[in-house]
């Protein structure tokens, strides 16, 4: 009777196992115990695909048994195109094609899936894999396409442990961000000629301008939903001069007459959005005089500008001249200067950068962000160039600002197998002023950590280590994760770092945050005199803990500024150099019979400004070429958030692999190792013995049973 209990106990459970295998065979379920959740999907991606208003199918093309360490490509891809489509509409699709071994004979279904891969421009390449103890090239795939509506994107090769979401996410929403954001706009934005009808006459181009213009903004309307109105405002007839001063910080031209009598005259416009607006002159100003702009040439200008105003820009200006480091540069390339290709070539890959000589050049009213590295002191701003920069934060801009406090200067050696040590000549390239103005200051000196990176080199007696006192290793608890775009940055590295000081004098409406510092066992090389990073004679750690303590390394402003030309005299545009001549043709007035006063934005609700004391941050002495490693996620991640785009930052920072143990005491180590090499065998030694004792117990226990029933 029991039996037959027993056995049908055994059936009853494996029906609820079989049961449950079934149902969950139809419901897709599992848990995300990382600490950073990266593996399930971020809102900003959850929203994107649940907002999908036109259809997205998304087609992976893979080889099949691909080798370490291409073999979990198509796993994790499968995972989280299923996340996507669980969170997603009826407007997300997905299909992952396996394509059989190149190598071998392909089926006709395989060719066809090949000739659609290539067709969407998804080629195989070649990698290795190592069989029967051979190590062979082979040709795989590994793409991915995107379909939205009439637009086509392609990743032609996912790497490796590469950050699926971001990529995904990321490419969908390029696609779509610009179409979705101008559908949802509140209000239409408003192009506003401001022309003074005074000044028609003087040329038919003028009189022509408001016509041309509006054909422009027409033609900007084909590819933005019609959501861009124009609007021609005559001055001389509204009679609101003072309000354009006002309100958009728009200045009339002076006009002379040939009895040189003068009249204020108007010839400039207005991109706005809701609080958001950008100017733009009908006159091109040039040293030698004005001509008109013509407003066809002037298109990707302002459709750059209507991005930038509804949060979409991509468009990044990059200094150019002051002997800054370029993010491409053959003259660096052949000499010892650091270049910055790494860092632009990744970034390039989702923004636009368009080098700027401030000299020559104004910074372009569509740039996202201006981003200056290293400029050099023998090249100072002139306080027209710094006027520029602070305009451009000034109407909302964000600027990002990597530079230490030296200049390394080698000399020239008459013997050139040896290399004279560098002179540090202080920056001083006016730069300084700007920054120390709006609340930043770059210390003259240089941070030196016990906790740095440790350079490993083999020697006759083995390995030595040699510790790089300048090569800082930022530890966890000294970066600032609360910032949305600097979760998931574990831990940094960083070069030839100057202390950044945020003034306490800041205005109520700044916001101030460090974004990262050096450890508690950092102290500072500031004796101007003896400066050298690579004499190990000047880097010795001081010996006593008082005089070592945490330096901030990089910090941002964002809130409220104030221009630094605000109580001063406005710079003046340089007049032509000696030598110079003018092309007649080029311009429509001279400049000695129109003049006009330059405007000034005084201050700014939501500007923003990074400050890095390390001239390395995005060279390639930090920057790898793929773009992975923690420097780089973080640095990515500042544009981004530079450009509007922190939910990209947060997506990115979920593919770090980076997760360094945390520091602990040299007696907390011992007992550790103690524990795991002495403790733990010890204990499994006496639960064995416990368990034995217990089995013998046990034994003699039955044993006592069996006599007991032999004895009745």
């Amino acid at each position: 009777m029991n039996r037959k209990k027993e056995l049908l106990r055994f059936a009853l459970y494996a029906l609820v196992v079989i049961l449950v295998n079934v149902a969950f065979q139809t419901i897709f379920f599992r848990i995300d115990l990382t600490e950073g959740r990266n593996y399930s999907l971020s809102e900003t991606s959850k929203n994107m695909v649940q907002e999908l208003e036109e259809p997205l199918t998304i087609k992976v093309y893979i080889s099949e048994d691909l080798p370490y360490p291409y073999n979990n490509i198509q796993q994790d891809l499968s995972d989280i195109l299923e996340e996507y489509s669980i969170n997603g509409n009826r407007n997300f699709n997905y299909d992952v094609y396996t394509i059989k071994n190149l190598d071998e004979d392909n089926s006709a279904d395989s060719s066809e899936i090949e000739k659609d891969a290539k067709g969407y421009g998804i080629n195989p390449v070649q990698i290795q894999k190592l069989e029967e103890s051979e190590l062979k090239i082979v040709s795989a795939y590994r793409g991915i396409v995107f379909i939205h509506a009439d637009m086509i994107e392609t990743i032609p090769a996912i790497e490796p442990n590469e950050n699926l979401e971001y990529q995904i996410t990321s490419t969908v929403m390029k696609m779509q961000e610009k179409t979705s954001r101008l559908l949802s706009l509140d209000e239409d934005i408003k192009v506003k000629l401001y022309l003074s009808s005074g000044i028609l006459n003087m040329s038919e181009d003028l009189m022509k301008y408001p016509e041309a213009l509006s054909e422009t903004v027409d033609s900007l309307n084909k590819i933005n939903y019609n959501r861009i109105s124009f609007d021609w405002i005559d001055p001389d007839k509204e009679g609101n001069g003072s309000e354009l001063a006002e309100k958009y910080g728009i200045q009339p031209f002076q006009l002379k007459d040939n009895n040189g009598n003068t009249s204020n005259l108007y010839a400039s416009g207005v991109i706005e959005y809701k609080d958001k607006y950008r100017t733009f002159d009908a006159l091109s100003r040039s040293l030698f005089g004005y001509s008109v702009q013509n407003p066809a040439d002037l298109e990707d200008s302002l459709n750059g500008v209507v991005e930038k105003l509804i949060g979409v820009g991509s468009s990044i200006a990059w200094l150019a001249d002051h002997g800054a480091i370029q993010p491409y540069s053959y003259s660096q390339q052949q000499t010892s200067d650091p270049t910055a290709q790494a860092f632009a070539s990744n970034l390039s890959q989702r923004y636009s950068i368009n080098p700027v000589s401030l000299s020559s050049q104004m910074i372009p009213n569509d740039a996202g962000a201006l981003i200056i590295v290293r400029p050099q002191p023998y090249q100072p701003f002139t306080d027209w160039e710094l006027y520029q920069i602070d305009q451009y934060l000034m109407n909302g801009g964000s600027v990002a600002v990597f530079m230490d406090s030296y200049m390394e200067y080698y000399q020239q050696s008459d013997n050139p197998y040896q290399q004279q040590p560098p002179i540090y000549i202080p920056r001083n390239t006016g730069l300084e002023k700007l920054i120390e103005h709006y609340g930043v200051t770059i210390e003259p000196s240089y941070v030196l950590d016990e906790n740095c990176f440790v350079q490993r080199q083999q020697g006759q007696n083995g390995i030595t280590e040699v510790p790089i006192y300048f090569a800082p290793e930022i530890p966890q608890n000294k970066i600032n994760t609360e910032l949305p775009f600097m979760k998931g940055i574990n831990g940094l590295i960083m070069l030839n770092s100057s202390p950044v000081k945020i003034s306490e004098d800041l205005p109520e409406g700044t916001e101030a945050e460090i974004l990262f510092s050096s450890s508690d066992d950092a102290w500072l090389m500031d004796d101007p005199q003896n400066i050298n990073l690579y004499n190990p004679m000047m880097m010795s750690p001081p010996a006593g803990a008082d005089s070592r303590s945490s330096y901030p390394l990089a910090c941002m402003l964002s809130g409220e500024f104030t221009s630094y030309y605000a109580d001063k005299d406005i710079p003046q545009m340089p007049e032509p150099e000696e030598g110079d001549e003018a092309d007649t043709e080029e311009y429509l007035i001279a400049a000695d019979r129109m003049s006009r006063a330059d405007s000034i934005v005084k201050s700014t609700d939501h500007g923003k400004l990074f400050v890095f004391g390390s001239t390395m941050a995005v060279t390639d002495n930090i920057i790898d070429e793929q773009g992975a490693s923690p420097n780089a996620v973080m640095v990515f991640n500042i544009v981004d958030e530079m450009l509007g785009k922190g939910d990209y930052a947060v997506m990115r920072g979920k593919g770090l692999n980076y997760s360094p143990l945390d520091e602990t005491t040299p007696a907390v180590k011992t007992f550790i190792k103690t524990f795991n090499m002495v403790i733990i065998p010890v204990l499994v030694i006496l639960a064995g013995i416990i368990i034995w004792f217990r089995w013998l117990s046990r034994q003699k226990k039955i044993a006592a049973m069996f006599r007991e029933d032999d004895n009745e």
